[in-house]
């Protein structure tokens, strides 16, 4: 499985992407440390509690250290050439918007970074301390928590994800995301949004929970599904396509009993109960259909392989199914 930390907030404040997640991403983490748990909100609380798609994952001491120590590193060469830095976040002098304390709005609590860090804040003038940690400006903050969120990723060797999009050059030149990942995830969003017969924004939470929950292992065949045509997806495979090639699924295992010369008459009832009845791969009842057939034992195996081959195809598909039926 592959494990993802989302960042730069405790939750996503985009409710749709928190809300296609529980529909397409097996599990991830987000940063917040255990004195700060009670500040997640009502839903992000339900959906941690209710489903296995959150975990609330605190950071340690070392990693706070270690992500304060660069984050102090890249601050520094902004303040020292902000006309040359300044680009990567959309701004012409950081320094001067950062030493603007109406721009100190943005919390970093203190079990995220190391003395020295608030220390070198405080003494650039680009930061205040408070009760809970540093306010900062939003580049600062985000900055640090790229950091962190590294630190912690190197560490659990997993991948970082986020719905914030207004530091995108920032990211890409701190190599923060892998390509793939996000691609990957907007694919499996794209796919959704195209089964989805309404807006997601009216599906409750609820709504969604008990679907995650009801179709769990169907989210988990979809995941392998998506890993099995990667580089498709990054060749130019659409949504659509994809789509369509399990929409085929049934017509697959068809041509294979075709092929092995069963009588085009008898293939709907017998695919039906090869695919559906749970009991039909047992070697007694196979050899039973396929005696029926005409088709041979070693027939018998090569329909097995087929069906072996497309079984997360089928799973895949009810999936889509039960997703178009959400409203």
């Amino acid at each position: 499985m592959k494990k993802y930390l989302y960042y730069p907030s405790f939750e996503p404040p985009n409710t749709e992407w928190l809300k296609f997640s529980l529909l397409y991403l097996e599990k991830f983490e987000s940063i917040v440390p255990y004195e700060r748990q009670y500040l997640i909100s009502d839903d992000y609380r339900q959906i941690s509690n209710e489903t296995d798609l959150v975990d609330l994952y605190s950071p340690s001491f070392q990693q706070g250290e270690r992500a304060s120590e660069k984050a102090i590193w890249q601050a520094e060469r902004i303040l020292n050439h902000p006309y040359r830095t300044s680009g990567r976040f959309n701004r012409i002098n950081l320094k001067r918007d950062w030493n603007n304390k109406l721009n100190w709005n943005f919390q970093i609590y203190s079990e995220k970074f190391s003395y020295q860090f608030g220390q070198f804040c405080v003494e650039n003038k680009i930061g205040v301390q408070n009760a809970d940690g540093l306010l900062l400006p939003k580049e600062l903050a985000y900055l640090f928590m790229t950091h962190l969120a590294k630190e912690i990723s190197f560490d659990r060797n997993g991948s970082i994800i986020t719905d914030n999009s207004e530091f995108d050059h920032y990211t890409n030149y701190s190599r923060v995301f892998k390509p793939a990942v996000r691609h990957r995830n907007e694919f499996m969003k794209g796919i959704l949004q195209l089964i989805i017969p309404t807006d997601i924004s009216n599906v409750s939470f609820n709504q969604l929970i008990e679907f995650r929950n009801q179709n769990r292992n169907r989210i988990s065949e979809f995941n392998r599904q998506i890993e099995n045509v990667e580089d498709s997806i990054g060749n130019g495979l659409t949504e659509q396509a994809f789509i369509e090639s399990f929409k085929n699924s049934y017509k697959e295992l068809t041509e294979q009993i075709l092929l092995l010369g069963a009588r085009a008459t008898v293939i709907p009832l017998a695919s039906y109960m090869l695919i559906n009845d749970p009991n039909a791969l047992t070697e007694e009842y196979a050899k039973n259909i396929l005696t029926a057939l005409g088709i041979g034992l070693g027939g018998y195996f090569a329909v097995k392989k087929s069906l072996i081959n497309t079984e997360s195809k089928r799973s895949c598909k009810k999936y889509f199914a039960n997703v178009s039926l959400l409203k």
